[in-house]
This record gives C-alpha cells, sequence and structure tokens, in this order.
C-alpha cells in the first residue's frame, strides 16, 4: 500500500487546472466577506468557493452559520453538495467535519447507506483514505458492527496488505474488550491465511501482535522502599506519573498519620517520573542504650485505590514491599492472551513459516515475542537467535531490533534477580546493549555491570535504583551522563573507555553524596591538558583513577 508512485498530470496539464481553480476561488472571496446577506446568498457564495476549494475553513463555518439560520429541511441536499466536495478533494477535512455536523442535525437519524456507499467508492480509488474510514466508523454505533466487519474482510479478501482495512477490523473488535474463543480464533485463521500469502508483508504481523494484546495498563506502584539512614520514602511505578501539590493521588502515612510534605522527583526532574520520593521526620537522638523506633507506613494510590504497607523494624535499616514479577510480561507487557495454548499454536505456525520465508521480518519479531511471553528463560537462546536474525533481514531498522534485543537481555537480568537482602549483583556485560529498560524493576539492585555495552545515554528512570552502590559503564559510548539522576548511595563508578571529552559533562555526578571512586581511564578527558584540574573543582572529594 505504502510506497506506490503518485501520478502527476503534466506540467501544463497542471498550470490550467490551477488558473482555473484561482479564478473560480477568487471571483466570490471579496464579496462573500460582507456582513447582513441573505442566508441564501451566503450559501451561494461560500458554495461557489469550496466547490473550487473545499479546504476553506473560514467558509465551512459561515455556511454552517447560514444553513442554522434557514428554515427547512436542508440536510440532504447539503449532503449532496458536501459529496460533490469531496470529489474535489477526498481527503478534505473541513468537508468531512461539515458532513459529520449535517448528520448530528438531521430531523431523523440517516440510515447511513449513502454515506456507506460514499466511503466505499471513495475506498476504492484509495484504500488509504483515513477520513472515510474514520467516518464508516462513526456511522456503526448506528448499524450493525458485523456487516463493517464484513466489509473489511472483503476488502482484505482482495488485498492481505490492506493496512487501513486491517486497523478497521481491529478498532471494531477491541472496544469490546478481549476476544472471545470462537473469534479470536476465526480472526487467527485470517492471520494466517494473510501471512502464509505474502510473509513479507508486515500488516497482518501488526494485526497479530495487536489481537493478542491488551490495552497498556495504567500506572501502578511497584515497589515501596524506605531507608533509615536516608530518611526517605521511594515509590516506583510501572510508568512514569505525575505527582504534585495540587494533585494529591500519592499520599502516605507513618503509623497511621498523614505524612507532610511535598513528593519529589527520584530523577530529579519536574516531569513524570517512575521515582517520587518523600522526606521521613528525623527522629531526635536517642541514648544508645535505647532502641530505635519501629516504623509502619502506608502509601495509597488514589487512581487504583491501591494501599501498599512497610514495616521498618528497629534492628532494620530499610525495609521494601515489591511487586511479584510476571515473567511473561517483561519483555512483552502488553501480552493479554491468558491461554498459553494459544500463544504455542501461534509459536508453531512461525515456526512452519519461517522454515519457509526465513528472512520474513514479522515472523521474526513475533516468534520472539510468543517466546518470551511462553517462557522467557527456557526460549532465551532461540529468542537471541531470531533478533539477530531480523538485524540481518531489516538493517533499515537496526536501532528498533537493537533496543527490542536490550529489553530481552533486561528482562532475563531481573528474572535472575534474588530477592534481598544483601548485595545484589546484576551482570549484563557484552550484551550489545543500546538501551537499559526496566530500571524500574532494579531498585534493590547494589551492583551493576554495564561494561562492554552500546549505551549512549543513561535511562531517565535510572534514580529508582535507591541501593545502587556500584555501576560499571566502561567501555560504553557515552560522551556525558546526561540527566544523572542523585543517587543516594552510590560509591563507586567506572566509565573507562568512554568518550568523555569535557570535565563539565560529568557535573550530575555532584549530586551523588556517597560517590568515592571515578574511573576515567582511556578516555579523552584523562588526556586532556586541563581534565584533571576541571574535574577535582567540580568533584573535589572523589578520587579520580585516570590509569
Amino acid at each position: 500500500m505504502h510506497g506506490r508512485l503518485k501520478l502527476r498530470p503534466p506540467d501544463a496539464a497542471r498550470r490550467r487546472q490551477r488558473e482555473e481553480k484561482l479564478r473560480l476561488y477568487g471571483r466570490p472571496w471579496t464579496p462573500y466577506w460582507g456582513r447582513g446577506r441573505p442566508p441564501a446568498q451566503v450559501l451561494s457564495l461560500t458554495g461557489s468557493v469550496l466547490a473550487a476549494n473545499p479546504d476553506v475553513g473560514t467558509c465551512w463555518n459561515l455556511r454552517r452559520r447560514a444553513l442554522d439560520a434557514l428554515g427547512g429541511d436542508w440536510v440532504p441536499g447539503e449532503l449532496a453538495f458536501v459529496a460533490s466536495c469531496l470529489g474535489v478533494n477526498p481527503k478534505s477535512y473541513g468537508a468531512w467535519h461539515h458532513r459529520a455536523w449535517l448528520l448530528g442535525h438531521a430531523r431523523a437519524p440517516p440510515a447511513g447507506r449513502e454515506d456507506r456507499a460514499l466511503c466505499e467508492r471513495l475506498l476504492t480509488s484509495d484504500p488509504r483514505n483515513f477520513h472515510a474510514w474514520e467516518h464508516r466508523r462513526a456511522l456503526v454505533s448506528r448499524e450493525d458492527p458485523d456487516s463493517e466487519l464484513a466489509f473489511a474482510g472483503d476488502l482484505l479478501s482482495r488485498d492481505f496488505s490492506n493496512f487501513s482495512a486491517w486497523h478497521h477490523r481491529l478498532r471494531l473488535l477491541l472496544p469490546a474488550g478481549n476476544l472471545p474463543p470462537d473469534r479470536l480464533k476465526a480472526e487467527l485463521e485470517l492471520v494466517q491465511n494473510a501471512v502464509f500469502t505474502d510473509p513479507t508483508d508486515q500488516s497482518a504481523w501488526v494485526y497479530l501482535r495487536c489481537i493478542l494484546s491488551r490495552a497498556t495498563p495504567p500506572p501502578r506502584i511497584i515497589c515501596v522502599y524506605v531507608n533509615r539512614e536516608d530518611a526517605t520514602l521511594a515509590v516506583v511505578f510501572s510508568r512514569p506519573v505525575v505527582v504534585t501539590p495540587d494533585r494529591p493521588d500519592l499520599t502516605a502515612t507513618l503509623d497511621g498519620s498523614a505524612l507532610e510534605g511535598a513528593w519529589r522527583s527520584g530523577e530529579g526532574r519536574p516531569r513524570p517520573s517512575h521515582t517520587w520520593l518523600l522526606d521521613l521526620p528525623r527522629p531526635a537522638e536517642a541514648p544508645p542504650t535505647e532502641q530505635r523506633p519501629r516504623l509502619h507506613l502506608g502509601v495509597t494510590w488514589e487512581p487504583d485505590s491501591a494501599h501498599r504497607q512497610v514495616t521498618l523494624l528497629p534492628d532494620q535499616d530499610e525495609a521494601w514491599w515489591q511487586e511479584p514479577i510476571v515473567a511473561r510480561e517483561l519483555f512483552w507487557p502488553e501480552v493479554g492472551v491468558a491461554d498459553p495454548q494459544v500463544l504455542r499454536e501461534q509459536v508453531e505456525t512461525c515456526r512452519e513459516l519461517l522454515e519457509l520465508e526465513p528472512r520474513s521480518r514479522g515472523c521474526l519479531l513475533t516468534l520472539s515475542l510468543l517466546l518470551s511471553a511462553l517462557d522467557p528463560l527456557g526460549h532465551a537462546h532461540e529468542a537471541r537467535q531470531h533478533l539477530q536474525h531480523l538485524k540481518e533481514a531489516d538493517p533499515l531498522r537496526l536501532g528498533f531490533v537493537a533496543d527490542a534485543a536490550s529489553r530481552l537481555e533486561a528482562a532475563l537480568g531481573v528474572l535472575g534477580l534474588g530477592a534481598g537482602p544483601g548485595p545484589l549483583w546484576l551482570r549484563l556485560p557484552e550484551k550489545a546493549l543500546t538501551s537499559l529498560p526496566l530500571a524500574e524493576r532494579l531498585v534493590l539492585v547494589t551492583h551493576l555491570d554495564l561494561s562492554g555495552n552500546l549505551l549512549r545515554s543513561l535511562p531517565r528512570n535510572l534514580g529508582a535504583l535507591r541501593c545502587l552502590q556500584e555501576l560499571d559503564l566502561s567501555r560504553n559510548r557515552m560522551s556525558d551522563l546526561g540527566p544523572f539522576p542523585p543517587l543516594p548511595r552510590l560509591e563507586r563508578l567506572r566509565l573507562d573507555g568512554n568518550p568523555i571529552s569535557h570535565a563539565p559533562a560529568l557535573a550530575p555526578l555532584a549530586a551523588c553524596p556517597r560517590l568515592a571512586r571515578l574511573g576515567l581511564a582511556e578516555t579523552p578527558l584523562s588526556s586532556a591538558p586541563d581534565g584533571p584540574a576541571q574535574l577535582a573543582q567540580l568533584l573535589p572529594l572523589v578520587d579520580v583513577a585516570w590509569t
């Protein structure tokens, strides 16, 4: 559907068309602006302009005003006029908006047959006319949606690459929620016919991944962490949220009493963030022989009425609550089909197709997602292979595939983590990572090894790593740290072998209160004449290893 050459008339013919359009457009324009004209005259003047150029929004506005002042049933005639304007420009925003307005002002609910016929005629000449598709969807509320499914199915039977028809079908089905088993089976059979007909076309593959998915779930609390020494309560969400004093969706209590104070972003920015922090009241210093108080904290997130509790015992320095990890959602968080048999059947279908078309991009990506949704650890090797083959089959989208492979490696790393307490290591060296997804799941990690990867920047939600003590970023591709968050426990950071050439690029590290050791060997900054002196001014308390 895309990539087709648009046929244009010869230059001379285009000039003649343009001159004629300007003549028709310009003649009535000046008198048309006059005020106090009768509605019939306004309709005549605007009709002359819109017949030549249906994209003049002012004319449509004045035309609606005139129609409101005009008596009688003018809807049928006006619908015919709009249809003629759509013949001039089938993608005129103003004409389609005016037609929807007319249908809303009809004296009796329109049957919709004429509009469906109009849309069908326009879609025959251009199957990608999204105005016509949206207009048809607006009519569904007045008609039987099954007829629309049949219409989309008829178009797909002629051309499986009609992405607009797939999208129309999806919009009709998904508002009902998860598909019933019979309907899902029928849709999967339709997709199977499409992908075996043309395995290289992406339309059916996108549709398959959508019907196996669910709507992106709303943000929810996935971790609550409290540290006695820092006197800080950290709340980590599954997705970035905004917490402001005038929008108190996030509240906390200490021993049953509401905690006062303003929440602040753990990512050092006043924008939607994964991590939000609240300072706890510091108790007065007690004698060494006196036992430290027991702290019972509660956190409530109003949008889903979730209430989480954490108890910090007298002999504890930290405590936390974490949401149990659902392995199938780490790599493909939107997967919505709960029946593993359905996913297994799709895996077998994809494997069968790959034997015939080993370079099918949609098949390679879909199979990687399906395998990771079924058993990420058990299918890790095969999923990696398919993503590697996808890089070779789709060199124009290397960045997308590399990020998908990075998410797979991060998901496997998260699944291999322990539950604490004590040092918690996450080792992801030499994994060709281009990004670090799932940082919000690494709250308890104390040592993180990302050496020898392809990272150019760090995720903004790195502030979720409240326990991180050592971070190894050596031999990556980072020229600066970007919005590096203030990590309260970070003591050692390795940046050896990165293309860091200016000391100000490391300025964000001044916000890390415990940073004591910084590795900068084999960086351009290490050989710069004034590099060490500048860095000593920025980070006077940090021991820098230049070799």
